[in-house]
């Protein structure tokens, strides 16, 4: 599956501030409630079992429910308090990967989120999570 091409799909490279440049590139696919997250994974993501290391998952997880939280927040800091993972399937090298978050709740210091990641009709993870909501920086 190496020749996918995510803009064939709608897909554009975003700018994924905060990841290791090894994860790179990140892609991003807007649509009517929010967006999707997106990365090609490559044989140097995989383990002793020949599939993507279960710590690079949670890591996109991550990064891609904080960045639905951040966007919902309007860019303010924030930080994850809790992050629950389930793998439900290995992640294949080669494949491209997709990450939904949807916020469940929020209050006016915390954010609560889902997410699920998928991989072509697969449901590889799914995540709950709480964000904390910071301060803004003081300039």
């Amino acid at each position: 599956m190496t020749s996918y091409d995510p803009t064939a799909d709608g897909w554009e490279i975003t700018e994924p501030g905060g990841l290791p440049e090894f994860l790179r590139p990140m892609w991003t696919k807007p649509d009517a409630t929010g967006f999707s997250l997106g990365f090609m994974t490559n044989q140097g993501l995989t383990n002793g079992r020949n599939v993507i290391h279960g710590g690079m998952l949670a890591t996109y997880m991550d990064h891609a429910l904080g960045r639905t939280v951040r966007e919902a927040v309007d860019r303010v800091p924030i930080a994850t308090i809790q992050l629950d993972l389930h793998y439900l399937a290995p992640a294949l090298a080669d494949r491209f990967v997709a990450v939904r978050g949807e916020i469940t709740r929020r209050t006016s210091s915390v954010v609560f989120i889902r997410g699920m990641m998928t991989m072509g009709e697969a449901n590889i993870m799914s995540a709950n999570g709480v964000w904390k909501i910071l301060a803004a920086k003081k300039v």
